[in-house]
């Protein structure tokens, strides 16, 4: 597998950081770490964090350990997002929910932590894989169009921003194609994806994002309410209708589901959006689908190039 992937890096304090490789954490040294403040009832090693179910003055929480500095620094990112979000949009007033930030600091001086409540409910899909849509999932669809539409809503500002949302979108997805391996790159002609994300990024106004706005990080908490988890990628200087052009490319492409994702655009369509714009964001997000099936211990571009040859039709 290829690791010297320039998609994935990021600058921090003049340090070049990867967010995409995690590594493995003893669990019985975490598990000391915790224990002196909270009730560990569960860890777990996940492929970029350590998990864990914590209680504590009967307060059910959640731990997201980073085993990295590159992954800690965007979990950095999901706790600010967090309180951003929750300063914003309050509870019990609105059916969109992030979580609460309880608490945050460095394991072993480096690795960043975050602790937040722990929302219960029924994921939209329990994993990034290939699986029937429930029907909760489907009559869903209307709340995730809302959701995505508020936190291009909210009010977040960044006086320091010094480069374009349009150019940071821009150089982004050349990064994910630049990491593509060349000869893929020519078979599927990707190229011709790009010029339609150059042709059309003029075009997007700037507007906050989550990032990584998929069905497995969605969560239906009751009848009306519905939680979005894993803010490590908001950006407050991204572009509008990122986060449902994401949404439909993972039902797509992931969850190998084309009719739903075809419904969902038919259904921004009739509600009057914008389908030329939201045409940038699909190409930029296929090329992304081209750099995740590239990364898989056994690629399968099928359905990268069904999504493809669809979304240049629209």
């Amino acid at each position: 597998m290829r690791k010297n992937l320039g998609a994935f890096k990021i600058r921090v304090d003049g340090k070049i950081l990867d967010y995409r490789l995690g590594k493995n954490l003893k669990l019985t040294d975490v598990r000391n770490f915790f224990i002196k403040k909270y009730k560990v009832k569960k860890l777990w090693q996940g492929p970029r964090h350590v998990l864990g179910e914590f209680e504590k003055s009967n307060k059910k929480l959640f731990l997201k350990l980073s085993t990295t500095e590159g992954i800690g620094a965007v979990g950095k990112n999901e706790y600010r997002w967090n309180e951003e979000f929750n300063s914003q949009i309050k509870r019990p007033k609105s059916n969109y929910w992030v979580p609460k930030n309880y608490d945050c600091g460095l394991y072993q001086n480096k690795l960043f932590f975050l602790i937040t409540d722990k929302l219960r409910g029924e994921f939209l899909a329990k994993t990034p894989t290939e699986s029937k849509m429930s029907q909760t999932f489907i009559s869903s669809i209307p709340h995730v169009i809302a959701f995505s539409q508020l936190i291009q809503g909210l009010d977040i500002k960044n006086p320091n921003q010094k480069i374009s949302a349009q150019d940071i979108f821009l150089d982004k997805t050349k990064s994910w194609l630049a990491d593509i391996p060349k000869d893929i790159q020519e078979q599927y002609d990707l190229k011709k994806l790009y010029k339609i994300v150059e042709k059309g990024i003029l075009g997007l106004k700037a507007k906050p994002r989550h990032g990584d706005f998929t069905p497995w990080h969605l969560i239906k908490l009751g009848r009306e309410q519905f939680a979005l988890i894993d803010g490590e990628h908001v950006m407050q200087n991204g572009v509008e209708l990122y986060d449902i052009g994401y949404f439909i490319q993972r039902v797509f492409s992931v969850l190998k589901n084309p009719k739903l994702a075809k419904n969902i655009l038919n259904l921004l369509d009739d509600r009057g959006l914008d389908i030329k714009k939201l045409r940038c964001i699909l190409a930029a997000r296929a090329i992304g689908g081209f750099l995740d099936e590239s990364l898989a211990h056994v690629s399968d571009y099928s359905y990268a190039d069904k999504f493809k040859n669809w979304l240049v039709k629209i």
